[in-house]
């Protein structure tokens, strides 16, 4: 199955341009044969904070333009979602012009004020899908941090793992190193997209990247604004699991002193 991770530059506000942006990354996939694309946080809004309202309420216009293109490739990333005037960071998938999963990140980013602003997800909320025979697993950016996340995905069996971002480019160092983490720990390939150049007062990371199952890493965008598509096999991650079986319930195990 091949993936596409689609690096862009989130001009914070401008929609319309991030949108266009978007649909030439989305032709790019498809052309490579792509079945998925995945793109960073917000990436059609940004944390553009004081016109969070009035974006979020634009946002059912242009996710429909998007599963109106998602008929032969599934499209991924997060979007402002507003319900009844609370603002929420929603991961969506979008396939067959139907979404296949909106799930709302849990974990917000209090450095950057980011809960002041912003309406946490239900923790109990599912982070999984199914679609082609696959099953995903998703977290949010500064979610990365909590494997328990991915943990939970991965104990429903997901073999790959999606991360949607905006990570500047100061941690770029954890970026990297939790990723890796995070296939290591779930033995599942994970696939992270996150922005690259300015995105309002942030540098962004860039190094949008694919990690097979043992944390090798297979594929990355770097600093570019670019598309990286890449073949993978999830059987692989059946494999690893099954002829090193480390994929266990840590939080089961009885810690305690005798």
């Amino acid at each position: 199955m091949k993936i596409s991770i689609a690096q862009m530059q989130v001009h914070e506000g401008d929609v319309e341009k991030n949108f266009e942006t978007s649909l030439g990354m989305i032709e790019k996939a498809c052309s490579a044969d792509s079945r998925i694309v995945l793109f960073p946080e917000l990436f059609l809004s940004g944390f553009d904070y004081p016109n969070l309202q009035n974006l979020s309420k634009k946002m059912p216009e242009y996710i429909n333009k998007l599963l109106e293109k998602s008929a032969d490739i599934a499209i991924c990333g997060t979007f402002l979602e507003n319900i009844n005037d609370e603002i929420f960071n929603t991961f969506y998938c979008l396939y067959e012009k139907k979404v296949m999963l909106k799930y709302s990140k849990v974990k917000l980013f209090e450095v950057t004020k980011e809960d002041d602003y912003f309406c946490p997800g239900n923790k109990n909320q599912e982070n999984t899908f199914d679609l082609f025979g696959i099953k995903f697993g998703v977290c949010i950016c500064f979610e990365l941090r909590f494997p328990e996340i991915l943990r939970k995905a991965a104990l429903k069996g997901a073999e790959v793992l999606l991360v949607s971002a905006i990570w500047p480019v100061e941690r770029l160092n954890a970026w990297r190193k939790l990723s890796a983490a995070r296939a290591i720990e779930n033995q599942a390939f994970v696939a992270t997209c996150n922005a690259n150049d300015k995105s309002g007062k942030w540098i962004c990371a860039g190094h949008s990247s694919v990690y097979d199952p043992n944390g090798t890493l297979l594929s990355s965008a770097y600093n570019q604004t670019t598309i990286k598509t890449i073949s993978i096999d999830p059987e692989y991650a059946k494999n690893v699991r099954e002829k090193f079986p480390s994929l266990i319930k840590a939080y089961d195990l009885n810690c305690a002193g005798g």
